[in-house]
């Protein structure tokens, strides 16, 4: 078992994921392939819908390394135990933003998409470090707002990011806003929807036909020859994404 190198993007069949522990049928569904999951437990600083959301707890930065937000015992033993080493934000995560986003960061390549004036001083100080470039947004939820299904191709429905990202010749497919279940707010986000399981397959919490702009989805893939896997069931939710952190060797 190898640690994914680049952030998001495995180069073979995933074997560890990082999910909401909610997320129930997407879980049984992992590990029906064979992938296994690292739980991530409901925080109690964190709003109800949102409170077991991988995404606002842990952020993967590449290899063996991750950074983790006010995670669960439970999820950070499981991590060590895999051989993960665990650096820690410098803040607590809160209920109310933007100290719920604290590491909702989206790393693409040697970029990372992020609001720096939000954003944990541990992470900023990895990206100088590590010579990352820092594509600096609007939107706190940053990680929750883009689907990266290359490090150089996203989907989003956020119209600033959309802009931004394009500007910096990042391709981006922008759809329309709504569609996606988020318990206690009006719609969902769709980087919370998924995250690739295999270099080619993208996995996704429910069916992606409930979008509007399905069919400019499922082209904007193809072209790339990436497939999406329904995890879940009819209603796409956004869980706060399937976090790949192992592959096969």
């Amino acid at each position: 078992m190898n640690f994914v190198k680049n952030p998001n993007f495995p180069s073979g069949n995933v074997t560890v994921a990082a999910v909401s522990s909610e997320a129930e049928d997407v879980i049984s569904a992992l590990q029906s392939a064979k992938i296994a999951v690292v739980p991530v437990e409901p925080n109690e600083n964190l709003p109800t819908g949102i409170a077991s959301h991988a995404d606002l707890q842990i952020l993967h930065l590449g290899g063996n390394s991750v950074l983790t937000a006010s995670c669960s015992k439970k999820s950070t033993d499981m991590l060590q135990m895999l051989g993960f080493d665990i650096k820690n934000t410098e803040n607590e995560l809160d209920f109310s933003y933007p100290d719920d986003c604290l590491i909702n960061a989206e790393i693409i390549g040697k970029n990372i998409i992020v609001n720096p004036d939000i954003i944990d001083k541990k992470l900023l100080e990895f990206a100088e470090e590590n010579n990352y470039n820092i594509i600096g947004v609007k939107q706190g939820y940053a990680k929750c707002s883009v689907l990266a299904v290359a490090e150089d191709a996203v989907i989003t429905a956020d119209p600033g990011i959309a802009r931004i990202l394009q500007q910096k010749e990042i391709e981006v497919l922008k759809i329309k806003e709504g569609g996606i279940y988020l318990k206690g707010y009006d719609t969902g986000f769709i980087g919370g929807c998924g995250g690739m399981v295999e270099e080619k397959i993208l996995g996704t919490s429910g069916n992606l036909k409930s979008l509007k702009d399905y069919d400019n989805i499922k082209d904007f893939l193809r072209n790339r020859n990436i497939y999406s896997e329904n995890l879940g069931g009819r209603t796409l939710r956004d869980i706060g994404g399937i976090l790949p952190l192992c592959e096969e060797e």
